[in-house]
């Protein structure tokens, strides 16, 4: 039985992803729109969770300004009002774990 390497691996997950993502931009195209509970964002939301479970991490260093979930969610909370108290919480929860971290 063949293995499958770590690097073909990665690339399998990373194409998981890309089209995932094309699938999302289709159904924006073609609905205007994109429901949270659609199964084309539960699906990008499996093979993200594939990608940081098999360990592929961020490289994303001109996309934000720091590596953190709050980050990620302030960048996305620009352009999509709901996300911007998810951002908060996020924001106020990785502050309250820093905290935590440094007593």
């Amino acid at each position: 039985m063949a293995t499958v390497s770590d690097d073909e691996l990665r690339q399998k997950l990373l194409r998981t992803v890309k089209k995932e993502v094309k699938q999302i931009m289709e159904e924006a195209v073609t609905r205007k729109f994109v429901h949270e509970d659609s199964g084309s964002i539960r699906s990008l939301c499996a093979a993200v969770d594939a990608c940081l479970t098999h360990g592929l991490k961020k490289r994303v260093g001109g996309l934000l300004k720091s590596y953190t979930t709050a980050a990620l969610f302030k960048q996305v909370a620009k352009n999509y009002q709901p996300a911007v108290v998810v951002a908060q919480k996020v924001s106020e929860i990785e502050n309250e774990l820093e905290m935590f971290k440094s007593k």
